[in-house]
C-alpha cells in the first residue's frame, strides 16, 4: 500500500472559541507535513469582511503557515464542508466538536457528526489541540475490514508525524468478550498486525504494541486505555450508516462523544481503497 500523505489540510471554523483547537491542530499538521492549509467558515448569510476575519483568526492562533485559501461560503454546513474538501483535494478535514450545536450530552455536535457520515475524507475531531509530533497513537480494532483500514492509516500517520529522527508507538487495541478464548483472540490480533505491517512496508520507525483487553463494553475500555496510556491520537474506522441513531458505528460514536483526545475517523472510501 502507498502511504497516505498530507498535502492539503482543510479546517472548518465557526470563528469562535470552539474552533481554536481545530485551527491550531490544522496549522500544526500543515506545518509539520509541509502541506497546504485551507480555512472554511460556513455561514447562514453573507458576512461582510468574513474572509479577512477568518485569516485574522488564523494569524493570531497559528502564525504560520499562512493559509492557501480562506473562504466564507453560504450553505448547508456539512455538505458545504465536504464539497470544499473535494475542491481543495483535502487529505484530512479538521473539525471542532461544535458544542454550540449540541442538543444532548457529549462533545460531538450534529454538524461534525453529519460531516463524518457523508465525508469520503478522513475527519480529525479536535476536541483539544493535537500534540505533535506524535509519540503514541492508539488504534482500536475489532478485526473488521473497517478497523483494518484504520490500522493502515494509523501506521501511515504515526510514521509520517513521528518525532524527527525518533520513533512513534502505535498501540493496536483489541477488546474481546470476557467469556471468549483469549488465546484465539491473541492469535487473531497478532495476525492482523502482521498483515498491516506487510501491507504498509513504508511505515518506518513505528514501534507497534499489541494490547489484548477483556471486556464486554468496547467503547469504555477504549476510552479508559487511551487515557491511561496518554494517547496523542485515537484512530478508528467508520462503517457508514450503521444505525439510525449512530451514523458512523456505535462504538465509534460513543468514543467520539466521550473522548477528550483528538480522534481521527477513517471512512469507508479511505479504508476500501487501502484494502484494495
Amino acid at each position: 500500500m502507498q502511504l497516505l500523505t498530507l498535502r492539503s489540510v482543510l479546517v472548518a471554523s465557526d470563528m469562535g472559541a470552539t474552533s481554536v483547537p481545530a485551527l491550531e491542530t490544522a496549522a500544526a499538521l500543515a506545518r509539520l507535513a509541509d502541506a497546504r492549509l485551507h480555512l472554511l467558515h460556513v455561514a447562514e448569510a453573507e458576512i461582510p469582511g468574513g474572509e479577512a476575519r477568518l485569516r485574522e483568526q488564523a494569524r493570531e492562533l497559528a502564525k504560520e503557515p499562512r493559509p492557501a485559501t480562506a473562504r466564507v461560503i453560504v450553505g448547508a454546513p456539512a455538505e458545504t464542508i465536504v464539497a470544499d474538501a473535494e475542491e481543495v483535494e483535502a487529505d484530512v478535514i479538521v473539525l471542532g466538536p461544535h458544542r454550540r450545536w449540541v442538543s444532548g450530552p457529549g462533545a460531538l455536535g450534529s454538524t461534525a457528526a453529519e460531516v463524518i457520515h457523508i465525508s469520503p475524507f478522513p475527519c480529525l475531531i479536535a476536541v483539544g489541540r493535537l500534540s505533535l509530533p506524535l509519540h503514541r497513537v492508539v488504534v482500536p480494532t475489532d478485526l473488521s475490514e473497517a478497523a483494518r483500514g484504520a490500522l493502515a492509516v494509523a501506521l501511515s500517520w504515526a510514521s509520517a508525524l513521528r518525532p524527527p529522527g525518533g520513533e512513534a508507538e502505535l498501540v493496536v487495541l483489541h477488546v474481546h468478550p470476557e467469556a471468549s478464548d483469549s488465546s484465539t483472540a491473541e492469535e487473531n490480533l497478532r495476525a492482523e498486525v502482521e498483515r498491516a505491517r506487510a501491507d504498509t512496508p513504508g511505515a518506518a520507525r513505528v514501534r507497534v504494541r499489541e494490547a489484548l483487553v477483556p471486556g464486554d463494553d468496547p467503547a469504555a475500555e477504549i476510552l479508559r486505555r487511551a487515557e491511561e496510556g496518554g494517547a496523542d491520537l485515537l484512530v478508528m474506522g467508520t462503517r457508514g450508516a450503521a444505525r439510525e441513531d449512530s451514523p458512523f458505528g456505535s462504538v465509534s460514536a460513543v468514543v467520539a462523544r466521550e473522548t477528550p483526545r483528538p480522534l481521527l475517523l477513517v471512512p469507508p472510501a479511505v479504508w476500501s481503497e487501502v484494502g484494495a
